[in-house]
């Protein structure tokens, strides 16, 4: 409830956008989209994957390409945007309590990431790629570094 409560927020309050308005838009739409695309990009990965295994064929370690040579996590990131966008709806509208609900959102989304996180390094036929992916690409915000495969490649 405390996640949503900007929405609450955003939608009883009655008072004209201002600038900051216009930043939290950005972050809202940024968000969405990034998830939107991170969402298609592990969709469009599985599915491929569940093919491989069907057709008795190794699958692929890792996900790493499009947003994921980026970040681990870039589904998550965008989701944090989205909802540290809303927080700052509220904030701009005189409820500056409302970050408790995305802070709250974020250290969930936090503990989720580590699971995921370890899960990953369990499986065998991904774990050694994983570590490496782990060592070469952000968690979560990314600051364009490349992944270990397209390292590898602008070595050849």
């Amino acid at each position: 409830m405390g996640i949503c409560l900007p929405l609450y927020i955003v939608h009883s309050v009655d008072k004209p956008l201002i600038f900051l308005d216009f930043i939290a838009i950005s972050i809202c739409l940024s968000g969405v989209t990034i998830a939107f695309y991170a969402d298609t990009e592990l969709h469009n990965f599985i599915t491929k994957n569940q093919k491989l295994q069907q057709l008795g064929q190794p699958m692929v370690p890792i996900l790493d390409k499009g947003l994921w040579c980026y970040s681990r996590h870039p589904n998550y990131l965008g989701e944090q945007l989205w909802w540290w966008g809303l927080a700052l709806f509220g904030w701009n509208l005189g409820q500056n309590w409302i970050f408790i609900g995305a802070l709250i959102n974020s250290m969930c989304l936090g503990y989720v990431t580590m699971l995921v996180e370890k899960k990953m390094v369990r499986q065998n036929y991904r774990a050694d790629a994983y570590k490496l992916y782990q060592r070469n690409t952000f968690v979560w915000i990314p600051w364009f570094n490349f992944s270990s495969n397209e390292k590898d490649k602008k070595k050849d």
